[in-house]
């Protein structure tokens, strides 16, 4: 089931870790050291390390998604020793928070959504990087990452129909976002935009596209948005989203 999983780590000395080392560590964390890795497409995302005092570069907290349903693998309730490239980071604790992909679908619905990217988010789009916070490619790369989370033909899944009628009626409303460059792990620097960006479901389209919309960016925090999300890249805090507003005459449901 997707989960958040917050780690702090203390490393045996002050340590500047670069995108390559971030990839690594989060794979030693998911596949375990030595194991297999587990496709190209990679069922988790992690967000860059934060240094948890300006003063203290060998205290960190990692924070990473597993976006699967079942628990996470063993390796990650088994982890207290992870290496960030030559350097061996003590887990001295470890904070995992869980949703079932039903309860993501059945809360009630939103119809905007203030999203907060806190690393560079760019899309790769028909072999072009693409760094404008189009609608359509943000709630793309969640419904990509959503389908691929789920088992085989689940119900859950979003159609491409569906999709369409989503993304349509999507609208970007405001925006204060700016341009910043991150480590591409390839050996050069990559553009990609941070900051928030509002999105809203105009008003007239239908429930069921309600439904798809606040599914999706309550999995926002989860998945990331954009591209290289298992790199860094894309990190997203929970999209705050704010209630639909209520018909006269109807109960109020608290969001569980």
């Amino acid at each position: 089931m997707p989960t958040v999983i917050e780690l702090s780590l203390k490393a045996e000395r002050p340590v500047r870790a670069d995108t390559r080392q971030l990839h690594g560590l989060a794979c030693a964390l998911f596949e375990g050291e030595g194991s297999a890795h587990l496709g190209q497409e990679k069922p988790f995302t992690i967000w860059p390390l934060s240094q948890r005092s300006q003063d203290n570069a060998v205290e960190w907290t990692l924070r990473a998604a597993w976006l699967p349903d079942g628990p996470p693998p063993a390796s990650v309730a088994a982890c207290e020793v992870l290496r960030l490239g030559p350097v061996t980071c003590v887990v001295t604790e470890s904070v995992h928070r869980s949703v079932t992909h039903p309860q993501l679908a059945s809360r009630p619905q939103v119809r905007t959504a203030d999203v907060l990217f806190s690393s560079p988010v760019y899309f790769a789009h028909n072999g072009a990087d693409m760094l404008t916070p189009d609608p359509r490619l943000i709630l793309g790369s969640y419904r990509r990452q959503w389908n691929a989370s789920l088992v085989g033909t689940d119900a859950l899944a979003i159609s491409e129909n569906m999709f369409r009628e989503v993304s349509r009626a999507t609208l970007l409303s405001a925006f204060e976002l700016r341009t910043e460059f991150m480590d591409s792990g390839r050996g050069h620097q990559r553009a990609g935009f941070i900051g928030t960006a509002s999105l809203r479901l105009d008003a007239s389209a239908s429930a069921a596209a309600g439904s798809v919309f606040s599914t999706l960016v309550r999995f926002a925090e989860f998945c990331g948005t954009g591209a290289q999300t298992t790199h860094g890249f894309g990190a997203t805090e929970q999209a705050r989203p704010r209630p639909a507003p209520e018909s006269p005459g109807t109960g109020h449901r608290r969001d569980g």
